[in-house]
C-alpha cells in the first residue's frame, strides 16, 4: 500500500519524502505554467494573424466593389458621350450635362472629347487654348487598335485640369469603323485614397488600387497619398499571373521596405487589384502585450507555486487541524450545492457556479443540455481550464474570452460583465454569457448562460434581408431617375425617346416582379401553406398542359415530355405548384441561351423492397451553361444569380420561391449540374395512396 501523507509526516524519513514529493509536484506545476503560457502565446498570435486576414479580406472586398462601382459609372458616362457625339459632334454641350447631374463633377474631374488627330475638342469645363494630347497613352492605345475595351490609364497629370487624373477612355469609331477619336473621363486618384483614409490600419497600414503593370492608380499609407508607385516585383502580382486572384502574404513591401501582411483581389473585368496591408508591428502590438503579460503571470505563478510548496512543508504538522477544518467546510458547500440544485434545476437558463477556489462547483442541467456534455466532465474544472473548454466549443468567430476577463470587466460596463458567443453542439447556438462575484464562502462567482439563438438568427435574417432587398432595387430605381431625368430636361428625337422609354419600362418591370415576389415569398412563408387550395392534381395532365401552353423563346424547340401511361396524382395546390415548375423551365431555357433541347420527365418512384408507387419526381434537364459546385450550393438563396454579369435577366428568388412551395407540399428539391454542361433539376413529391 502507499503510505498516507499522516503516516509519513509521523516519521522522519517519511517526512523527507514528502518533502521531496511537493518539490516534484512543484517543478511538474511549473513546467506545465510554463508549457501552457507558451501554448497560449502561440495561439494568440496565430489568432491576430487570421483575424488580421479575414479583416483585410474584408476590406478588399469593399475596396473591389467600390472601384467596380466608379469604374461603370464612369463607363455609363463613356457610352453616353459617345453616342451623343456621334449624332451630335462638336455641337454636344457637355457643360450642360454636367449641370443637368447626367455627369458627376464631384467623381469626374473632367469629360471630353478628343478628336481624331488628338485635339481635345470638347469637355464639360473651360479649355485654355488649344491642348494636342496625341502622345497620350490613353490616346495613341486606341490608335494602334480597336480593342472594345475600356482603357484605365496610369496616374498622370491632366493638362486640361492641371490635376492628378486617371484617365478612363473608348474609342469613337465611324459609321465605317473608321477612328473619329476618343472619349475620355478624368477620375481623380484621391477619390479612392479618400475612401481608403476611412480604413483603420495603423500609422503605416497601406491600402491601393494597382494595374498589373505593378503601377499604382492610387495609394495611401497612413495619411500620406502615392500616385504612380511602381511594384511590379510585389508577390501579389506573381500570384495573379499564376491564376490567383486573390489571396494574403507577409512580406516586405517593394516600395517602402515596410513588413506587412497583405491582402489583394483582381477586379474581375479590369486589369486592376485592389490591395490592403497592416504593418506586422501594429497587427501583433496586442500580442506582444498579451505576450509579456502571460510571461509575468507565469512568473507570478511560479513564485506563487514555489511559495505553496514551502507553506506546505511547514504545515505539514498541522494537517490533521487542517484536514478536520476542509471536511466541515465541504459540509457547508454540500448544503449550499443542494439549495442551488433545487432552484437551478428548474430553470431554462443555465448557470455555471465555482466554489471559493475558483472551481466548478455546480452546473444545472438547462447549460448541460446547452452543451450537450454531462456535469462529471466540468465538476473540479478550474476557471481557466472550463474557460478553455467552453472556447473549443465556440465558433471561432466568436471565441470566449474567459471567466477572467469577465471578472476584469465586471462593473466596469453599465448593464455587468457580458459577452455573446456561438456553441457548436448538434446545431449552433448563440448564448449571452454574464459574471456576477459572489460573497459568500462556499461560492465565488457564478456565471449565467441565456440562450438568444432565435433572436440572433432574426437579426441577422433582417439585417440581410433588407441590404440585399435594398441593392436589388436600387440598381433598376438608378436606371428609371437617370433617363426619366434626361426625357424631362433636354430636346431628344422620337427614336431616343422611345429607346429611353423602353428602357424605364423595362425597369419599372424588374421592380414590379421584384416586389411580387417578395410579396409572394412573404405570404407563402407567413401562411405556412395554409392558404394552398388543395386537391387531387393529375401529374399527366398538370405536365401536359404546362408543356404545350408555354411559349419558349425565339428560335427554340418547345420542351420535350415524357411520362409514364399510369396516372400519378398528388395532393397539392395546383396553381402554386404549376408556378413552381414554370420557374424552373424558365430557368432551363434562359441558362440555355445556345440552344439545346429541354426535357420534362415524370418518373414514378417505388418504395424500397415493394412494388407500390410512394412518390413522383418531375425532372426538368437542360444542356446550358451549368453551375459550378460552388453556385449550386447557393442556388436556392435568395436573391443569388449564378450569372453575375447581369447579361440574363432575372430577380434571384425563382429558386427561392420553388423551394418553399415544394417543401410546403412535403416535397424534396435535389439539383444536379455540371458547368458548361447543362443542369438537372429533380422535384420529388408524395403520390395519393388508395386510401389516402
Amino acid at each position: 500500500m502507499v503510505p498516507s501523507l499522516k503516516s509519513l509526516a509521523s516519521s522522519r524519513e517519511g517526512g523527507r519524502w514528502v518533502i521531496g514529493l511537493i518539490w516534484a509536484a512543484a517543478g511538474v506545476l511549473i513546467a506545465l505554467t510554463w508549457l501552457h503560457v507558451l501554448i497560449l502565446v502561440g495561439a494568440s498570435r496565430d489568432r491576430e494573424l487570421t483575424t488580421a486576414e479575414r479583416d483585410l479580406g474584408n476590406l478588399t472586398r469593399v475596396g473591389q466593389e467600390h472601384a467596380n462601382r466608379t469604374f461603370r459609372s464612369a463607363d455609363q458616362v463613356i457610352q453616353f458621350v459617345r453616342a451623343q457625339y456621334l449624332e451630335k459632334g462638336n455641337k454636344l454641350n457637355l457643360e450642360a450635362l454636367s449641370a443637368q447631374g447626367v455627369i458627376d463633377t464631384e467623381i469626374f474631374n473632367q469629360v471630353g472629347v478628343i478628336d481624331a488627330n488628338g485635339i481635345y475638342v470638347l469637355a464639360n469645363r473651360p479649355i485654355n487654348g488649344r491642348l494636342d494630347l496625341s502622345d497620350r497613352e490613353h490616346f495613341r492605345v486606341h490608335v494602334a487598335a480597336d480593342t472594345g475595351e475600356l482603357f484605365v490609364s496610369k496616374p498622370v497629370v491632366g493638362r486640361a485640369t492641371g490635376k492628378w487624373s486617371i484617365q478612363l477612355t473608348r474609342r469613337i469609331n465611324g459609321p465605317k469603323g473608321e477612328f473619329m477619336g476618343v472619349v475620355v473621363v478624368s477620375v481623380d486618384p484621391s477619390y479612392f485614397t479618400r475612401f481608403y483614409g476611412d480604413l483603420e490600419l495603423g500609422e503605416q497600414g497601406m491600402a491601393a488600387l494597382y494595374g498589373l503593370d505593378g503601377i499604382a492608380r492610387a495609394r495611401r499609407v497612413g495619411q500620406t497619398e502615392d500616385f504612380g508607385a511602381r511594384a511590379k516585383n510585389a508577390t501579389m502580382f506573381e500570384r495573379i499571373a499564376a491564376g490567383t486572384p486573390t489571396g494574403s502574404y507577409v512580406s516586405a513591401s517593394v516600395v517602402d521596405g515596410v513588413e506587412r501582411m497583405y491582402y489583394f483581389r483582381k477586379i474581375p473585368g479590369y486589369t486592376l487589384a485592389v490591395v490592403a496591408g497592416i504593418e506586422m508591428r501594429f497587427l501583433l502590438a496586442n500580442h506582444d502585450h498579451a505576450r509579456n503579460a502571460l510571461f509575468l503571470e507565469a512568473i507570478l505563478l511560479t513564485v506563487l507555486i514555489l511559495l505553496l510548496a514551502w507553506a506546505l512543508v511547514r504545515y505539514l504538522k498541522r494537517l490533521r487541524t487542517e484536514t478536520a477544518a476542509r471536511m466541515r467546510a465541504q459540509e457547508q458547500v454540500q448544503d449550499r450545492t443542494e439549495q442551488l440544485n433545487a432552484i437551478f434545476s428548474l430553470s431554462p437558463d443555465g448557470f455555471v457556479s465555482f466554489d471559493a477556489k475558483r472551481r466548478v462547483k455546480y452546473v444545472n442541467p438547462a447549460f448541460l443540455r446547452m452543451t450537450v456534455t454531462q456535469a462529471d466532465k466540468l465538476q473540479g474544472l478550474s476557471e481557466q481550464e472550463f474557460s478553455q473548454w467552453l472556447s473549443a466549443l465556440c465558433d471561432p468567430n466568436t471565441p470566449f474570452k474567459g471567466v477572467d476577463k469577465l471578472r476584469l470587466q465586471e462593473g466596469r460596463e453599465k448593464d455587468g460583465s457580458r459577452e455573446i458567443i456561438e456553441v457548436d453542439s448538434f446545431g449552433k447556438r448563440v448564448l449571452q454569457v454574464r459574471f456576477r462575484r459572489s460573497d459568500t464562502e462556499s461560492v465565488s462567482q457564478i456565471l449565467y448562460f441565456r440562450d438568444v439563438t432565435h433572436e440572433n438568427v432574426v437579426d441577422q435574417m433582417k439585417s440581410e434581408f433588407l441590404s440585399t432587398a435594398a441593392h436589388e432595387l436600387r440598381t433598376p430605381m438608378a436606371s428609371i431617375y437617370g433617363f426619366t431625368e434626361l426625357l424631362l430636361h433636354q430636346e431628344h428625337d422620337r427614336e431616343t425617346e422611345k429607346e429611353f422609354l423602353g428602357i424605364v419600362y423595362r425597369q419599372s418591370e424588374l421592380m414590379v416582379r421584384i416586389i411580387d415576389e417578395l410579396l409572394d415569398l412573404a405570404r407563402i412563408e407567413a401562411r405556412k401553406g395554409k392558404d394552398f387550395v388543395l386537391s387531387d392534381v393529375d401529374m399527366q395532365d398538370l405536365l401536359t398542359d404546362l408543356a404545350r401552353t408555354y411559349v419558349p423563346p425565339p428560335g427554340r424547340a418547345v420542351p420535350h415530355l415524357e411520362m409514364p401511361s399510369a396516372s400519378l396524382r398528388v395532393r397539392a395546390d395546383a396553381g402554386k405548384l404549376r408556378q413552381a415548375l414554370l420557374n424552373v423551365l424558365v430557368n432551363a431555357y434562359k441558362f440555355s441561351a445556345a440552344g439545346g433541347e429541354v426535357e420534362i420527365t415524370l418518373e414514378p418512384i417505388m418504395d424500397q423492397g415493394s412494388e407500390e408507387v410512394s412518390s413522383v419526381a418531375v425532372v426538368i434537364s437542360d444542356t446550358g451553361i451549368g453551375m459550378t459546385p460552388e453556385q449550386l450550393q447557393q442556388v436556392c438563396n435568395r436573391f443569388y444569380r449564378a450569372d453575375s454579369s447581369g447579361k440574363v435577366p432575372g430577380t434571384g428568388l425563382g429558386m427561392a420561391i420553388v423551394k418553399e412551395i415544394v417543401e410546403l407540399h412535403h416535397g424534396e428539391i435535389h439539383i444536379a449540374s455540371q458547368w458548361g454542361k447543362g443542369t438537372e433539376v429533380r422535384l420529388t413529391f408524395p403520390v395519393i395512396s388508395d386510401g389516402r
